[in-house]
C-alpha cells in the first residue's frame, strides 16, 4: 500500500507545488444598456442581448493559490462593446436611432473559490499501474472589483466631449468620467491536461457603477441650447431621430433609463499555465552518497 501511495500527490498537499498560474483567454464580449437589444420593454436581463454585437475580447491574469480551495487573482481585460438602435425590434428604440462603440480596458482583483479541484492521482501515466485515479475537472466561482476605462464613440466621433444630454449645462446632469468601477463575477470550468497545463471556459459578468457606457442615461436636453452652447455636432449626436414625431425627442423626453446602470460580459476560452513555486530547489537523494557509488568498492549487502 505504501508503494502505491508513493505514486501520487496527496490531494490536500499537491496544490502547494502549483501555487502560481498564468491564465490567458480569447473570447467574445457584449453589453446590456439602453441602446439596441431586443423588442419590447419586457425582455429581462440577458434576453435583451443583441447577439450580432458580440466582439472579440482578450484577457490575461495571474492566480496565486493561498489554500486548497482559495486563490487570489490579478486580472487584465481588453474588449469591445457596442449597441445600435437600428438593430432593435422595438419601435421606440428604432426611432431614437442612437448608436455607440467603445473599447474597454480593465484591471481587476479577484477572489477564486474552488468548488471542485482537480486531483492528480498517480504522478506517472504508466499503463496498468495500480493506485488512486485522478479527477481532471475543476470548477471555480469568483468575484471581485475592477477599474475600467471606456471612450464611447458614434461613427468614430467621441461622445463624452459633446455632452449630448447637457452635462454641465443649466438643468443638465453632471459630467461623467471615462473611468468607472465594475464588479466582475463568474465561473471557470477547466480540464487539467497536465498538472501544469489546463484548458477551460470562462463566463464573466460585470455590473458597473456607470450608466454612460453607451452615452445615454437621462432625458433629451434642449437641442437648440446644445447647438448654441456646444455646437452643431453636440445637437446632431444628441438627437438622431428623423423628426417625424417631435414629441418623442422633445426637451425632457426619456433618452435613457437612469434607474439601471450599464453592464458588460464576456465568454472566453482559456489556457492556464502552472509554473509551480517561483523558487524551487533541486531535490537531493536523502542519506547522501552511498558506498556502492564509490569507485573501487563493492556494495555490501
Amino acid at each position: 500500500m505504501q508503494a502505491i501511495y508513493a505514486q501520487h500527490f496527496d490531494k490536500h498537499r499537491h496544490w502547494k507545488k502549483y501555487r502560481h498560474e498564468l491564465i490567458g483567454g480569447v473570447g467574445l464580449s457584449n453589453y446590456l444598456g439602453e441602446l439596441g437589444g431586443g423588442s419590447g420593454e419586457g425582455r429581462p436581463w440577458l434576453l435583451d442581448t443583441e447577439f450580432s454585437q458580440f466582439k472579440a475580447c482578450y484577457s490575461l491574469s495571474y492566480r496565486f493559490n493561498i489554500a486548497y480551495r482559495s486563490a487570489l487573482r490579478v486580472s487584465g481585460f481588453y474588449g469591445q462593446v457596442r449597441g445600435a438602435d437600428e438593430l432593435s425590434g422595438d419601435i421606440t428604440r428604432k426611432y431614437r436611432n442612437l448608436s455607440f462603440q467603445s473599447k474597454i480596458y480593465e484591471g481587476g482583483f479577484l477572489y477564486d473559490f474552488f468548488i471542485l479541484r482537480a486531483k492528480p492521482g498517480h504522478v506517472y501515466n504508466i499503463k496498468g499501474i495500480q493506485g488512486m485515479r485522478g479527477f481532471p475537472i475543476e470548477v471555480i466561482a469568483y468575484g471581485g472589483a475592477a477599474l475600467f476605462y471606456f471612450n464611447s464613440k458614434s461613427d468614430g466621433t467621441p461622445l463624452r466631449p459633446l455632452r449630448t444630454e447637457g452635462q454641465g449645462l443649466e438643468g443638465g446632469p453632471a459630467p461623467y468620467l471615462p473611468f468607472s468601477i465594475s464588479f466582475p463575477a463568474g465561473i471557470q470550468v477547466n480540464y487539467t491536461y497536465k498538472m501544469w497545463l489546463k484548458f477551460g471556459l470562462d463566463i464573466n459578468y460585470r455590473y458597473t457603477l456607470t450608466d454612460y457606457l453607451d452615452d445615454a442615461s437621462t432625458v433629451y436636453y434642449d437641442n437648440t441650447k446644445l447647438a448654441q452652447e456646444l455646437g452643431g455636432s453636440s445637437a446632431s449626436y444628441a438627437d438622431r431621430t428623423d423628426g417625424s414625431n417631435p414629441g418623442w425627442s422633445s426637451t425632457g423626453a426619456p433618452r435613457g433609463n437612469p434607474k439601471n446602470n450599464d453592464h458588460y460580459f464576456s465568454l472566453s476560452a482559456i489556457v492556464s499555465y502552472n509554473f509551480g513555486n517561483l523558487v524551487s530547489k533541486k531535490s537531493k537523494r536523502p542519506g547522501g552518497s552511498h558506498s556502492f557509488k564509490k569507485r573501487g568498492r563493492r556494495a555490501k549487502f
